[in-house]
């Protein structure tokens, strides 16, 4: 046997083994065993470009996730909170005087009957009413310490209230309500005299 035939049958030989562990290889893992020279190997690394495609898929699914929880978050809020500026409205309403019935059922009337732009012209003419009235107390009621006066203007959580000047100045006074530590500091026009009368049955004169 000559060397050329030697090195042949040792390739043939090597060439058998191979085919043998790939066949074996198929049959483990369900494949055809003609199919074994064909499976691609697998990718030891990754090309600068792939890895920045996987980079920014990632980046891109991980914002859609913060997305979608920020918009579950807002709608959840909205449902159990309501929107911030109904918020700043009740609280609002919350701090207006009561009316007595006979002015409720008149203010039902007329949010009831009338169009938005009536009821601004009423609210208008009513708060130049209120104007022209405080300023003709201004100048003609002279308010002094030790009198009895009820509160009709300022600010809206002491309308109503009835007590007693303890400090009177030009144009501003204080006020001494029973069951409040301080006094209401008001400007005169915002007070009206009442009668000791008024005052005890705690009615309008």
């Amino acid at each position: 046997m000559d060397t050329t035939q030697t090195l042949d049958t040792k390739f043939s030989a090597i060439d058998k083994a191979l085919a043998a562990a790939k066949a074996r290889k198929a049959a483990k893992e369900g494949l055809p065993q003609d199919a074994a020279s064909d499976v691609p190997k697998a990718k030891v690394k990754m090309t600068a470009e792939e890895k920045a495609d996987k980079l920014a898929l990632r980046a891109q699914k991980q914002a859609q996730l913060k997305a979608e929880r920020e918009a579950r978050k807002a709608s959840k809020a909205s449902q159990t909170k309501g929107p911030a500026h109904m918020k700043k409205i009740d609280r609002a309403a919350s701090k207006l005087p009561e009316l007595n019935d006979q002015l409720q059922l008149l203010f039902n009337e007329a949010t009831t009957n009338f169009s938005a732009a009536q009821i601004t012209a009423l609210s208008l003419h009513l708060q130049h009413f209120n104007r022209v009235k405080a300023t003709e107390r201004a100048l003609s009621q002279k308010i002094e310490a030790g009198q009895q006066v009820r509160i009709i203007g300022g600010d809206p959580k002491f309308i109503g209230l009835t007590g007693t000047v303890s400090k009177a100045q030009r144009i501003r006074c204080y006020v001494s309500i029973p069951g409040m530590k301080r006094d209401v500091y008001c400007f005169t026009s915002d007070v009206d005299l009442v009668s000791e009368v008024h005052v005890a049955t705690g009615t309008d004169g």
